[in-house]
């Protein structure tokens, strides 16, 4: 074990039982995130976060089973095992905590010291990729974050599904730590509790681990998006979901199932009596409030005022107050 310090446990190992403990048990083996540095036949290593939501438990359960299969690997391994006290809760954050997928920019507390800490830990090593591997929140099909349009970020993301996101806000995620330094993204590799999301993430890791370089992507079947705005309930506001309670913001039923496809102008989102910037607040990539540019009230429903393609619209009342309703999106062509 390399000598720890600060918020962040380093090793050099695997720790005896590692490899069989779930995600709930970390805490307990680890004492806190760890980051694990194991060597492989070829360098520079692969940089793999797992576990920043600690219910996100996919890109445990498929690192591990791979490091439990390869005890050589053929790339070296650097591995961020993120939010264990939030997995061996079940949950996402924990009440006190900051998201820790929101600490990478501008955090402030205890999670800005462990960011700023990680950070301190990589610079100037190089890294030949980084991967940070999270579950779908919502119904979505597998898909790619990236925060960069570099050709080798849409290799990596064509890598691991046909469709990607672009996303420019919010700029405190874990990728943006990378830009100009290797090629970063995130993976959505499906719901949480389905086994085929671990063999998505085995079978991608596995795949970068044995690549002497990252190829092209085939940009004619890449399906690209660009996030434009994050939909989010207006604090304090009750809200519910078509055939629940009455309460003042009833969100319409099935919007999970549209991930992903378009919504008209015109499509009712949610039953709301007045102003839409009363209940919902829609921000951009600055960070301006830009709600009535997307809602008008009609006949006490907010109604869509252009066409988006949402994503990751979720029905998780937690995970919306933690975090926000959905994305809207753009379709954003690429030109081979």
């Amino acid at each position: 074990m390399v000598a720890a310090s600060g918020g962040i446990r380093v090793l050099d190992h695997l720790p005896e039982g590692l490899l069989d403990t779930p995600a709930t048990g970390l805490a307990a083996l680890l004492g806190g995130p760890t980051l694990i540095s194991l060597n492989g036949r070829r360098d520079p290593p692969l940089f793999v976060s797992v576990l920043l939501h600690g219910n996100e438990v996919s890109g445990w359960n498929g690192v591990r089973r791979l490091l439990a299969e390869n005890i050589a690997l053929a790339r070296s391994l650097v591995l961020f095992i993120g939010n264990v006290d939030a997995a061996a809760a079940g949950v996402r954050t924990l009440a006190h905590q900051q998201d820790y997928n929101r600490i990478w920019r501008n955090a402030e507390g205890p999670e800005s010291e462990l960011a700023a800490e990680l950070v301190a830990r990589l610079a100037g090593q190089p890294l030949f990729a980084s991967v940070d591997l999270h579950n779908n929140t919502g119904h979505n099909p597998h898909y790619s974050v990236v925060t960069d349009l570099s050709p080798r970020n849409l290799g990596l993301a064509y890598l691991f599904s046909d469709k990607a996101v672009y996303v420019q806000e919010p700029d405190t995620v874990l990728t943006r730590i990378f830009a100009n330094r290797c090629p970063a993204i995130a993976l959505e590799v499906g719901p949480v509790g389905d086994p085929r999301c671990d063999d998505r993430v085995y079978d991608y890791v596995a795949r970068l681990l044995e690549l002497d370089a990252i190829p092209d992507a085939d940009l004619q079947n890449l399906q690209m998006f660009r996030s434009q705005v994050r939909v989010h309930i207006a604090p304090g506001v009750r809200f519910a979901f078509a055939g629940e309670e009455s309460a003042p913001l009833v969100l319409t039923g099935g919007m999970e199932a549209v991930n992903f496809h378009s919504l008209p102008a015109g499509t009712v989102f949610a039953a709301a009596a007045g102003d839409p910037g009363a209940v919902l607040r829609v921000i951009d990539v600055a960070h301006q409030d830009v709600t009535r540019a997307y809602f008008k009230q009609e006949d006490g429903n907010l109604v869509l005022r252009r066409s988006v393609v949402p994503a990751m619209y979720t029905t998780d009342p937690a995970v919306i107050v933690q975090d926000c309703l959905c994305y809207f999106m753009e379709a954003m062509p690429l030109t081979p």
